[in-house]
């Protein structure tokens, strides 16, 4: 008798697991917690970098802030990530595609697999202008239009949609979503995501010292 609370309840888990009656997971850019750049504030543009893997673990996410008055692009996106977290590798062609995308030596995926038909493909959180296609930097104002939200809303309208142009050529905008995830020609984008690892900072010549003298002290 004493099992049986603990029972029901695993069984009331099960039901709404299956039924999908609980509540949908939910992503949004104010659950972000990796953020690179100035604080928030006025003047701040905010957008989010998404990198699936598609492997075993789920996507992971990062925050970028910037002065709101400097245009920036995809590739500045990706570029303050790369430079901001050391762990991270990944290299951009001369007409913004992106491949070899790794992690610490332990996630990496490479550039075109031609037995699976998998690339990294490149999403972004906006429509697209119709016949706005081009891989290198875009006209100015080409397909900027206005961010539709976080692709992991439940309550939409945020969605995932093929960009026309590479990162190059990706106008940011306040409120933009990138995703990259290493999949085949019908993909809908990047997976569910998480928060990405906080970023380790490189060692500085006062932490050092420090380290020096601890050493020195333990000897």
């Amino acid at each position: 008798m004493k099992k049986r609370p603990l029972l029901q309840a695993l069984a009331l888990a099960c039901t709404l697991f299956i039924t999908g009656t609980c509540a949908a997971a939910t992503f949004l850019m104010s659950d972000i917690t990796n953020w690179i750049g100035p604080a928030a504030g006025p003047g701040i543009n905010q957008a989010v970098l998404v990198l699936d893997w598609a492997d075993a673990q789920p996507a992971w996410a990062w925050g970028y802030r910037w002065d709101a008055n400097q245009p920036k692009t995809g590739a500045d996106l990706l570029t303050a990530v790369l430079g901001a977290e050391n762990r991270l590798s990944a290299t951009i062609s001369g007409i913004g595609f992106v491949s070899n995308v790794g992690w610490n030596g332990v996630r990496f995926q490479g550039d075109y697999n031609a037995g699976t038909g998998q690339y990294w493909n490149y999403f972004v959180n906006n429509n697209q202008q119709s016949g706005n296609y081009t891989d290198g930097a875009a006209p100015t104002g080409a397909h900027v239009l206005p961010p539709l939200g976080s692709p992991y809303d439940e309550a939409g309208p945020g969605a995932w949609i093929s960009s026309n142009t590479g990162i190059l050529g990706r106008p940011l905008a306040d409120g933009s979503w990138d995703g990259l995830v290493y999949a085949d020609f019908n993909s809908t984008g990047p997976g569910f995501s998480t928060n990405a690892p906080t970023v380790v900072p490189e060692p500085t010549w006062l932490s050092a010292i420090l380290l020096l003298c601890v050493w020195k002290r333990r000897r």
